[in-house]
């Protein structure tokens, strides 16, 4: 009987790489293998790689939870891609210090002069795993050494959180929402009673901590750079045909969430630049097209997205995206995040919002 193994796959790179490919492959002829991905930014990957029937993409969950949904298995893989081996040995210290404590092994990099790392004393798994892969085992740092948050004694109420290994001119993001630009290699984010105040090594962009308000600094997400960095082929969803309703969903600066918030929609309003593009890219997978509200201040977090054709994209004046999508959100979806409309089309609603947007108008671009 072949030993249980579980794979958290993270990020896009390490599927655009064809890394996850491979790694399936060599371990499914040794092992029992369940693969899930932690994550959220992976799903346009694994579509685009058709890897849906190999990869379970059907949870929002963070790698860290995804290795707790697996830890019935004799060992757990995390593959991942990272901008460098030292990003990537970051990252693991990040994700182990908050999964449950079993056997785990990182898989970095396999396809690039890449490691097999064993955390919490998974040296034999490593060594099997990456003889299997011809990859080198590389010990970790402690997990207990890695401490993601501390709270000065003199101010308690005050919450720093470092990021490592950033590049200088990424953008910083918290659940999604640009709070800055790194102006260093290492950041800190300091929030006091909740709110950001500060982010040494950084420019912060305050629109952006305004629309995040109270968080917790310890649980947040928080990413840097580009999206998605490596080349790949977008896949287009398929685009039904509908008659009678339509099921409207507005995503409002959440466009991580894009997945959960469209199941079922026939049709996006997506409020932000780049909430614009990252959803639109999201949504192109699943033939749901999009009516886009920006106003060209984005931050490239994604710089190439792929739009549905029949879309639409409003560009209005600066500082007019936010008020027209509240706007939009009392007049179409009466308060609320979806709306069912009747005998309507696209093309009535995306005049409706044409008609909203009024004055601040500046162009609209159709797909």
């Amino acid at each position: 009987m072949k030993p249980d193994i579980g794979i958290v796959i993270h990020g896009p790179e390490i599927i655009d790489s064809g890394g996850a490919h491979h790694v399936l492959d060599v371990l499914s002829e040794h092992y029992e293998v369940t693969a899930v991905l932690g994550g959220t930014m992976g799903r346009a990957a694994v579509l685009d790689a058709f890897l849906e029937d190999r990869i379970d993409i059907s949870r929002n969950v963070r790698p860290s939870e995804a290795i707790d949904s697996l830890s019935w298995a004799d060992v757990v893989i995390l593959l991942n891609r990272g901008k460098s081996l030292d990003s990537g040995i970051e990252f693991g210290k990040v994700v182990i210090a908050r999964a449950k404590e079993i056997p785990i092994v990182q898989i970095e990099d396999p396809m690039e002069g890449g490691v097999a790392i064993p955390w919490n004393d998974a040296i034999y798994w490593a060594e099997s795993i990456g003889d299997l892969l011809g990859l080198p085992v590389w010990l970790p740092p402690r997990p207990e050494d890695v401490r993601l948050v501390h709270t000065t004694q003199a101010t308690p109420e005050l919450t720093r959180r470092r990021i490592s290994n950033v590049l200088p001119g990424e953008t910083i993001r918290i659940g999604g929402i640009v709070v800055g630009t790194a102006t260093s290699e290492n950041i800190e984010i300091i929030a006091d009673c909740g709110r950001i105040v500060a982010i040494a090594g950084a420019r912060m962009k305050e629109h952006g901590i305004e629309k995040i308000g109270r968080i917790d600094l310890e649980g947040a997400i928080i990413r840097t750079g580009s999206i998605r960095r490596t080349q790949h082929t977008p896949r287009i969803g398929a685009i039904e045909e509908k008659s009678g309703g339509m099921r409207v969903v507005l995503i409002d600066h959440n466009a991580e969430a894009a997945f959960e918030l469209a199941a079922g929609a026939d049709l996006a309003i997506t409020v932000g630049d780049d909430t614009t593009a990252i959803a639109g890219d999201i949504l192109y997978r699943l033939g749901i097209p999009i009516i886009g509200i920006t106003d060209m201040d984005s931050d490239h977090v994604l710089s190439d997205a792929s739009i549905l054709p029949g879309s639409a994209v409003l560009q209005l004046e600066s500082g007019n995206d936010d008020l027209v999508g509240n706007i939009v959100r009392e007049l179409i979806f009466d308060g609320e995040n979806y709306v069912n409309v009747a005998a309507q089309s696209i093309e009535s609603i995306r005049e409706q919002v044409i008609e909203i947007a009024g004055e601040r108008l500046i162009d609209v671009v159709r797909w």
